[in-house]
């Protein structure tokens, strides 16, 4: 029997939206199993908020799961209050939360059933001050550890707050941040060992955390956490999944047709791989044809995949790549990724010469050119093949050359 997907629209899915996976999905079982605190760590798109939702539906008749996301926090009490108001859909774990939030929850009384989740989430955090989040914070974390069944918070979007906490608005790491960030992830790490085997925290994020918290100095507040890597999709699995979506909406993928939508991409990511079917099905629907030819294949990535519209994920990769490096670095980051773009790769000489024209607060060009390029290693953008760096992912470099390459001129052809 063919295999058939249905084409996965928004920020998660689960169930038999979520393809694939199930060799990462044992093993993260298996080390929850363990009672490990688990760091996910990939590049943006891969589906990491996926993995936890599909993970929490299949664990949840031996754990109770909670889900929260940091996105909208800003503040260690932002953080707790988030936790806290994941405890409603569980009875026995919301009574005891609603005991430590009685100064506020007795003012709203019998409408707090009736409260969106962010509406509950904003009265909580009106019941936190900078003073006591702490005290609060421990207190919801016992209940939890205390619950008949083991608990699991799964926390999205991390890195946000914690960058948020550590740099402001204006970008600048202040004593006063980087005292409230070490007291924030001292806290998550005291935890993760006061309640080990009966409480496991699982961090990730759409930027990585372990570059931001390198910057303050404070990497080892997550020596508690095991680093688990989540993979792009291998060529075989995107294959097979352009395969199932094709079954499913009345297409036929012509001889080399799905061979070329994965070697165009380069790097198999599951979103960009939906993606990009999408818009080859659009364009089938469109013209009513039922066959997908190479040719076809071809034409919708130079007008769709590396136009100007619809691609709100490539472009946020500018936006969060700003965000972790600061005004500071974010010049030197731009014109070295535009560079490899234009290029092909970045070599030693050519990223240095780049590096020595700009100037830097309280650091040198080499060590602004090296965090800068850990940052890219890290969170995807680029990866080492021999004494060069090159884009991980071909839409990537071919987006951003399509994008920022108008008027820019390579280092080899500049004249001093």
């Amino acid at each position: 029997m063919e295999k058939k997907l249905k084409s996965a629209h928004g920020n998660w899915v689960v169930g038999e939206q979520f393809w694939d996976r199930e060799r990462e999905i044992d093993r993260f079982i298996e080390l929850l199993d363990e009672g490990t605190h688990i760091l996910l760590i990939a590049p943006r798109r891969i589906g990491k908020t996926s993995l936890l939702h599909e993970v929490g539906e299949r664990i949840q008749d031996k754990y109770i799961c909670l889900q929260v996301d940091f996105q909208q926090s800003h503040l260690p009490a932002d953080a707790v209050a988030e936790i806290s108001a994941a405890t409603r859909p569980h009875r026995k774990l919301w009574k005891k939360t609603s005991d430590a939030f009685r100064n506020v929850l007795g003012l709203v009384k019998d409408n707090v059933e009736s409260l969106q989740i962010s509406e509950l989430t904003l009265t909580l955090r009106s019941g936190l001050t900078a003073a006591d989040w702490r005290t609060k914070g421990d207190r919801i974390l016992d209940y939890l550890a205390g619950s008949d069944r083991p608990v699991i918070i799964f926390i999205d979007e991390i890195a946000i707050l914690v960058n948020r906490m550590l740099k402001g608005s204006d970008y600048k790491i202040t004593p006063e941040r980087l005292h409230e960030v070490d007291a924030f992830m001292s806290w998550l790490r005291e935890n993760s060992i006061k309640h080990k085997g009966k409480l496991r925290l699982v961090l990730t994020g759409s930027i990585g955390i372990e570059p931001i918290l390198r910057q303050a100095g404070l990497s080892a507040t997550l020596n508690t956490f095991f680093p688990f890597d989540l993979p792009p999709w291998d060529m075989e699995t995107a294959k097979l999944c352009l395969e199932a979506l094709a079954n499913q909406y009345g297409l036929k993928l012509q001889d080399g047709a799905g061979d070329r939508m994965v070697e165009k991409l380069g790097c198999c990511i599951p979103h960009h791989v939906q993606t990009f079917f999408d818009k080859v099905y659009t364009e089938c629907k469109f013209q009513e044809w039922t066959e997908v030819t190479v040719d076809l294949v071809e034409d919708v990535y130079q007008k769709d995949m590396l136009g100007v519209r619809g691609h709100a994920e490539l472009s946020h990769l500018e936006e969060r790549l700003k965000m972790v490096l600061g005004t500071d670095l974010f010049p030197l980051a731009l014109e070295l990724l535009t560079e490899t773009a234009v290029v092909g790769a970045l070599t030693a000489q050519t990223a240095t010469y780049l590096s020595q024209q700009y100037q830097f607060e309280n650091r040198t060009p080499d060590d602004a050119l090296k965090e800068i390029l850990g940052i890219f290693e890290h969170d995807g953008y680029l990866q080492r093949v021999g004494v060069e760096f090159k884009f991980v992912s071909k839409l990537l470099r071919d987006w951003w050359k399509a994008h920022f390459s108008f008027s820019y001129i390579p280092v080899s052809e500049r004249r001093d």
